[in-house]
């Protein structure tokens, strides 16, 4: 019957403690690693080129604010443009960025020739500040794209010393001769604008690097950004990032000249193409204005006029006075007819009107006399008869007179006839001038609006050819500067701070997935938590330490080194299980393993030493008699006499094949395995290795029986129940954690008696659970090496 263990109970939750602890007793590791990477860091940083951003902002200008368009001239026709639009705003951001600007200004600043100041660890860019300058005359057309370096060093005003490689001859040249290179030709010229800045002139060489256009300008694009402040506005930031401050801003001033000067230019040329047009519309509009004002004046002088609305008012009012005279004459032509009448009727002497506008022939006289004659004869009458010769007399007269003015009024009457007539013919030629005067007027209307046409249209394009050559001889920038370019004081590269962070949480990370991956693979034990965690029934007696190759490995009397202590620890645990078992008098202990090289006959011979040093009488046979391995811990052959002839050989007794060892003043016997067997299986079961075990059981205190590897070979368990226990041996950083599952599948079969766990070859800190303090009570302070490696886990 199996003596029931002490379960430990396993935690299924997740443990935060010992996750941390797995990481953290590689602590040196991490700050080993942390201070490697931030010192790389620091070094990065201190000899890495910083680059600096430059930034300008502008103003783009729309239309209404002086932006000249090819409509813009006649914007108060209706035909000109509203404000700037977003897609006018987008198309003046690419305009900015267009090849063909960027490329004028690479040339303008030689942008494809860069002067490299070398210093001990690095080498930094200069610009405009170099001792000469370096102009490319002319490429080799098979060359595309290109890169070359040369070395050069001013020598005096007049020469200087160049040189393809560093460590190459130089050799001396005048300024201003062009020189053969692979790639062309190159011609350098003294720079007059150079500033010394401390260093002596002309003792070191400098890095010319000279590339291909093409690369330039997209090297130039790849550092250029631009982009609107807001949505709300058209303000754009420019911004490029370089190793030379100086550099950047010249090139987005440039910038933002060349999109100017181009703007202008554009302006100037849709300002110079609008002259043109209006020159040719004045052209045009002159000779057809010239036109109409010509027929005008043959339609007056063919219809005999000059205003036609004043002529008419004549008209009209002649009409009138024609008519009044008319009516004029119709009355007198009746009065004389009347007065014809009168005259002719017999015996009528009234009296004659007076003064009713009828004049000439002396009527007016005439009838006066008539008149008076009249009243004369009246006046005799009334105191005569007619038969009064004066009468008679004054009836003569009379008739004599009424005669006369008879006569006067024909005559009268026909000449205001002959008026008349005229007259009616005068009306009648100004009624027909008057009923010309519409037509006459819808024709002079025509020609009038063409001519007010023509000459409106004159005016406006005079007034627009003296405004377009004001803009053409006052231009104003398409981008109005807000601010021109400027260096931030800050390096956007390197930025020590994130430098150092991600140094940092690299140097962090590092160990640490070195850590992690080192974790997920391993399938090794490495100290009795691992243990009881695959097999939490089976108790463990003790842990035993690894060993260095320099150490015994085995121990001696009054031994106080860490693995004697680990044995005395066992040994002590051993008897205390042993206790607990049945009855507590088993003395018979196996100890076996799952594999080979677990340590099994390192761990039984070292208890038989240490239960031998209380005193003990203790019997240590070797049962492993396919691959024995006690000879080596005596001076003994591993084909000396031993279990595997006292198997065979039923002459062979047990104190022919025993062998006392010394250990110090103390001893124990030894039965050795013997000569390797063919068939050590059929030998154990023969029923003598039964018969040694019950021989020698009464004879020793302990009997210490080391078998076979249980997962190897059969021969433990067919020898299994001569066991009172089994001290089952498993190796940390060397025992699989799987193989585990077969001593408990053994524990849970009961085909192993009394299984208690022995680990061996634990690192110091690793015992008990992790323990960084060890097993090291009463023994010497080990020195600062064997502190370290046992810190970073490598003792």
């Amino acid at each position: 019957m199996q003596q029931p263990n002490t379960q430990i109970s396993q935690e299924d939750d997740f443990n935060l403690k010992d996750v941390l602890n797995q990481y953290l007793k590689f602590w040196p590791w991490f700050l080993l690693s942390a201070i490697i990477f931030i010192s790389l860091a620091f070094l990065y940083v201190r000899y890495s080129t910083y680059v600096y951003q430059s930034q300008a902002t502008i103003l783009i200008k729309d239309s209404n604010n002086g932006a000249l368009s090819e409509l813009a001239a006649f914007e108060d026709l209706g035909l000109g443009g509203g404000g700037l639009s977003k897609s006018d705003f987008e198309n003046e951001i690419e305009i900015i960025k267009s090849k063909r600007l960027i490329s004028q200004v690479v040339d303008d600043f030689q942008l494809n020739v860069k002067y490299y100041r070398e210093g001990n660890v690095k080498s930094s860019e200069v610009f405009k500040n170099s001792e000469f300058t370096v102009e490319v005359l002319n490429l080799k057309d098979s060359l595309k794209s290109f890169m070359s370096s040369v070395y050069i060093r001013q020598i005096s005003g007049n020469t200087f010393e160049i040189k393809k490689r560093e460590d190459s001859k130089g050799e001396i040249k005048n300024y201003g001769t062009p020189l053969p290179l692979d790639f062309g030709e190159i011609v350098v010229f003294p720079n007059k604008l150079y500033k010394e800045d401390g260093i002596e002139k002309g003792t070191d060489f400098t890095l010319v690097t000279i590339s291909d256009k093409a690369s330039a300008i997209t090297s130039l694009r790849n550092n250029l950004s631009i982009q609107a402040v807001n949505k709300n506005s058209s303000v754009i930031q420019l911004s490029f990032n370089s190793s030379a401050p100086n550099k950047s801003e010249a090139i987005l001033d440039g910038l933002v000249d060349a999109y100017n000067n181009d703007a202008i230019l554009d302006r100037n040329l849709v300002s110079a193409n609008t002259a043109r047009f209006i020159d040719r519309r004045l052209e045009i509009i002159t000779s057809e204005l010239d036109s109409v004002e010509t027929k005008n004046v043959d339609f007056r002088e063919d219809r005999r006029v000059t205003d036609i609305a004043t002529e008419g008012q004549i008209f009209l009012q002649s009409a009138t006075e024609l008519q009044k005279k008319q009516l004029e004459l119709s009355t007198k032509i009746g009065l004389a007819n009347s007065m014809k009448d009168y005259l002719s009727n017999e015996g009528s002497e009234e009296l004659l009107p007076v003064n009713l506008g009828l004049s000439g022939d002396g009527l007016a006289q005439a009838i006066q006399n008539y008149n008076g004659l009249l009243l004369e004869k009246e006046r005799l009458l009334k105191s005569s008869t007619p038969a009064n010769p004066v009468i008679i007399a004054l009836n003569d007269q009379i008739d004599q007179l009424k005669g006369s003015i008879g006569s006067s009024l024909n005559n009268i009457t026909t000449s205001l006839e002959i008026e008349d007539r005229d007259l009616r013919r005068q009306s009648g030629r100004i009624g027909g001038k008057i009923a010309s005067i519409p037509s006459l007027t819808k024709a002079a209307r025509d020609i009038m609006r063409q001519q007010e046409i023509k000459e409106a249209l004159y005016l406006y394009l005079l007034q627009k050819r003296e405004e377009t050559a004001i803009s053409l001889a006052v231009t104003t920038p398409k981008a109005k500067i807000v601010d021109r370019a400027y260096s931030l004081k800050t390096p956007i590269s390197p930025k020590p701070k994130i430098v150092y962070l991600g140094a940092l949480v690299l140097g962090l990370l590092i160990p640490f997935g070195f850590v992690y991956v080192k974790t997920l693979l391993d399938t090794k034990i490495h100290n009795r938590l691992d243990v009881e965690k695959e097999v939490p029934g089976v108790p463990i007696l003790g842990e035993v330490p690894i060993i260095d190759s320099k150490e015994s490995e085995t121990i001696t009397s009054n031994d106080r080194s860490v693995l004697a202590e680990a044995f005395r620890i066992l040994r002590t645990n051993l008897g205390y299980f042993i206790k607990s078992t049945d009855g507590g008098l088993g003395n018979t202990i196996f100890v076996t393993s799952t594999i080979k090289g677990e340590g099994k006959t390192f761990v039984a011979y070292n208890l038989a030493l240490s239960l031998t040093s209380t005193g003990k009488k203790v019997l240590l046979v070797g049962a492993d008699i396919r691959n024995p391995q006690l000879h080596r811990y005596i001076d003994k052959n591993e084909w000396t006499i031993g279990l595997s002839e006292y198997l065979f050989d039923t002459e062979v007794d047990i104190k022919s094949i025993t062998n006392e060892v010394f250990n110090g003043d103390e001893h124990f016997d030894l039965i050795l395995s013997g000569r390797i067997p063919p068939n050590p299986a059929e030998l154990l079961m023969n029923g003598r290795f039964d018969k040694l075990i019950e021989d020698v059981r009464d004879d020793y205190d302990y009997v210490i029986v080391d078998t076979a590897p249980t997962l190897l070979v059969t021969d433990t368990l067919l020898i299994s129940q001569k066991a009172d226990m089994t001290v089952y041996v498993c190796r940390a950083e060397y025992t699989e954690t799987n193989l585990l599952q077969y001593p408990n599948e053994l524990y849970k079969d009961g085909k192993l008696k009394n299984i208690a766990f022995a680990i061996n070859g634990i690192k110091l800190t690793n015992f008990g659970y992790g323990s960084k303090y060890g097993y090291g009570y009463g023994q010497d302070k080990p020195s600062l090496m064997n502190r370290i490696k046992n810190k970073v886990g490598l003792s």
